[in-house]
């Protein structure tokens, strides 16, 4: 690097299991479902969902789910209802047909999910394999095991709560030095995994988060760079300023947030390899006179970006510190990354973690 000392600024999340324990109703903290004046022994839903932010699936936007559930045993378990879908009417009931009772002196292990198209005609009983290469869709899940019909109750119902299986992003970028111009051409995130599978918990997903009762993911794969800027041309690149700008391409996420699978994240060889990373291609410029500042003549190969047209230097901000190493579900993960420098531009240094609590955490790098 040059004389200059260059700073750099980035978010990164760190969350306790504690967290995932979160978890209530809609907005207005109600949760919907059937009012029916007498018990005929049938069968009835409600719902709530984890607390969310826009663009999420919550108790006010979930209009249907998906019902899977069993009698007998956990080693010889028998098919009670077969992925029924259950929706939401006008006036807030959770209504399905052709309704179901409930069987006699036996209990019923039920499962549910949102949307409808990702646990497969296998069930929920088995790892349900994902594939969340496209980042743009939350998928809920929600178990109410070993329940049985109340008849000294009117409209016994099924109440389920539920959590969120994917990890959610945030990518924002400033510059809060009014001596520099920072602009950037391309943006990416690296060796994200896409595919995996998924198992439903064997506890009830009401009850406080615990090994039995928060969904696991395992088996992890297929690597994918999710690339959040790209410029095609000079004027499709991105001239930092003190308000930050969310990353975010074309169809990865609404509002700019995506849903990534958990996973564990690494760097170890410093941005290289199978390292987890966030790449930053971008020039650093003098305001006023508009020279070059960051890449030059003393930038190490490894920071150059080659056949770069714009001379671009390339920035790496792992996903990964010695503190915190993988994303967890129900978590929204906030990267702010902010590019300044003062007089003497030097060598990146980086801060210490520091943790703030569910559901936005945030990191800072100095």
């Amino acid at each position: 690097m040059t004389s200059k000392n260059f700073r750099l600024m980035a978010a990164l999340p760190l969350v306790a299991m504690a967290a995932l324990a979160v978890s209530c109703g809609d907005d207005a903290g109600e949760m919907h479902g059937n009012s029916a004046a007498v018990d005929d022994g049938a069968i009835r839903f409600a719902a709530a969902a984890e607390l969310s932010r826009a663009g999420d699936i919550t108790t006010n936007n979930l209009t249907s789910f998906n019902v899977y559930a069993y009698t007998g045993t956990a080693s010889a378990p028998v098919t009670f209802m077969d992925n029924v879908v259950v929706t939401k009417t006008a006036s807030n009931n959770w209504t399905y047909s052709p309704l179901q009772y409930w069987p006699a002196k036996q209990s019923v292990d039920f499962y549910a999910f949102a949307p409808s198209t990702w646990v497969g005609a296998d069930g929920p009983l088995t790892p349900v394999p994902y594939d969340a290469a496209s980042g743009t869709e939350d998928i809920v899940y929600a178990v109410s095991p070993d329940l049985t019909g109340n008849s000294g109750m009117a409209n016994a119902q099924v109440v389920f709560n539920f959590r969120h299986a994917l990890s959610k992003l945030t990518v924002k970028m400033s510059s809060t030095n009014p001596e520099l111009k920072v602009v950037v051409t391309n943006v990416a995130m690296t060796n994200i995994m896409t595919r995996g599978n998924f198992s439903f918990p064997a506890g009830s997903t009401a009850d406080a988060a615990s090994a039995e009762t928060v969904g696991k993911w395992t088996d992890q794969n297929t690597p994918n760079a999710y690339v959040l800027q790209w410029a095609q041309s000079p004027t499709d690149q991105l001239t930092l300023t003190s308000t930050p700008t969310v990353i975010a391409a074309s169809g990865l996420g609404r509002g700019g947030e995506m849903y990534v699978l958990p996973q564990q994240l690494t760097y170890r060889s410093q941005g290289s390899g199978s390292d987890t990373y966030i790449g930053v291609q971008c020039s650093i410029y003098d305001a006023k006179s508009g020279e070059r500042l960051w890449p030059n003549e003393n930038t190490p190969e490894e920071d150059l970006v080659p056949g770069s047209s714009t001379g671009d230097g390339m920035l790496k901000f792992p996903l990964s510190t010695s503190r915190y190493s993988e994303w967890q579900p129900g978590v929204h993960y906030i990267y702010s990354l902010v590019i300044n420098s003062n007089e003497e531009m030097g060598a990146i240094e980086f801060g210490t973690p520091t943790v703030d609590t569910f559901i936005d955490i945030e990191q800072t790098y100095e």
